[in-house]
């Protein structure tokens, strides 16, 4: 199947996501694979630290699962970090292709994106009210790095989402990860798409426990992590 040319990052020629599946490939890799639900019975404050803000999937696909969950009273503080930030019209192409069932959520998203000036570099805030609760995007406009040591708290849990590792290393080098260690709860988690041994060992050194789970569409496995 040829990938539409609005999906590929130009930056990295790489697609943004899974072009068939990609509010369940969300739900699989990286919400039941931290277990957020679980951590939210424990405790209705939770903080999201994002490598790759991208088109804003990943924070519609929580919102649209967290909806659906029955929990009410949450606060989520979402944390992302943009590079290459797009457009509003280039959003709007992306997100469009799984516009059923989340469209009202990409219509609120996009009616915050556009609202905000992405050309300044540095923390830019959006509040996103929902059935379960509230949800508070702080999307830093910079390198990776920079984010997650500008971050004043730590976060419970992370969802390492940047291009692969052959197409975008530096989003997976182990200083980044060692500094995203640094900023994880005890007891906290992360997920991600990729098992490259080098991430594994990475994640292993910054303090994961780091273990393979089954993959989801063509990809065989996935990796959760969870902070010793």
């Amino acid at each position: 199947m040829l990938t539409p040319p609005y999906l590929v990052n130009e930056h990295y020629d790489d697609r943004y996501f899974d072009v068939v599946n990609a509010i369940e490939e969300a739900k699989h890799i990286f919400f039941e694979g931290t277990g957020i639900i679980s951590m939210l019975t424990k405790n209705a404050k939770l903080s999201i630290g994002e490598t790759g803000f991208g088109s804003g999937r990943l924070m519609i696909a929580l919102m649209y699962y967290l909806d659906n969950s029955g929990m009410t009273d949450i606060a989520i503080t979402y944390n992302s970090v943009e590079l290459h930030p797009i457009s509003g019209e280039r959003m709007a192409s992306i997100l469009e292709g799984f516009r059923n069932p989340v469209g009202h959520l990409i219509d609120q998203l996009l009616q915050a994106y556009i609202g905000i000036d992405t050309t300044r570099p540095g923390w830019l805030r959006m509040q996103f009210t929902r059935p379960f609760g509230a949800l508070t995007l702080n999307l830093y406009i910079g390198e990776a790095l920079e984010m997650v040591n500008a971050l004043s708290t730590s976060c419970d849990i992370w969802f390492l989402d940047g291009h692969g590792p052959k197409k975008n290393p530096d989003i997976w080098r182990p200083e980044l990860l060692m500094a995203i260690g640094e900023k994880t709860v005890s007891g906290g988690a992360c997920a991600t798409f990729t098992v490259a041994g080098a991430v594994r060992r990475a994640l292993a050194s910054a303090g994961f426990s780091v273990e393979q789970r089954p993959g989801f569409g063509g990809k065989k496995a996935v990796l959760k992590g969870v902070k010793n």
